[in-house]
């Protein structure tokens, strides 16, 4: 592959209901959620879906109370990957990616590994790029932070 991880920064998972899995987390200790929050077109640029421009929108909130930071998304869509991914795993929530910072986005994005998503959010020097790793390593990498091309 060419790239090289330097650090995972976060877990993340998708499920078809936020509130549910935020309740199901708190159930087995991890009380302290950010406030659900909506990602959507309105304030996020260069959003594309399987390297193409594409708009989609997903609920998420995070915990912090572990050493990994935990991501929990909650499509809005039908088209994305995250909408895809829980259809393919029967509607149930599940870990959807591991968040990991890179020493080599660009020997990343040259690695042959297809691009699921991406976005960056408005003003912020940051985005987020999804690759599918799945059949390598068994799931999805999210490399964060990516900066944002001029």
């Amino acid at each position: 592959m060419g790239c090289h991880m330097t650090e995972i920064k976060q877990v993340g998972f998708v499920t078809p209901d936020i509130q549910a899995t935020i309740e199901a987390f708190k159930a087995i200790g991890l009380e302290d959620w950010s406030p659900v929050t909506e990602v959507n077109p309105e304030g996020f640029t260069n959003m594309k879906l399987n390297g193409e421009p594409h708009e989609y929108a997903f609920l998420c909130a995070t915990n912090n109370e572990c050493d990994i930071e935990i991501e929990l998304i909650q499509p809005l869509d039908e088209d994305s990957d995250y909408a895809q991914f829980i259809k393919k795993n029967g509607g149930h929530a599940a870990l959807h990616h591991l968040s990991v910072m890179t020493d080599d986005p660009e020997g990343l994005r040259a690695s042959g590994h297809k691009q699921l998503i991406c976005g960056h959010q408005n003003g912020i020097p940051f985005g987020w790029e999804y690759y599918d790793f799945r059949e390598d390593i068994g799931t999805v990498l999210e490399y964060f932070p990516m900066e944002q091309d001029e």
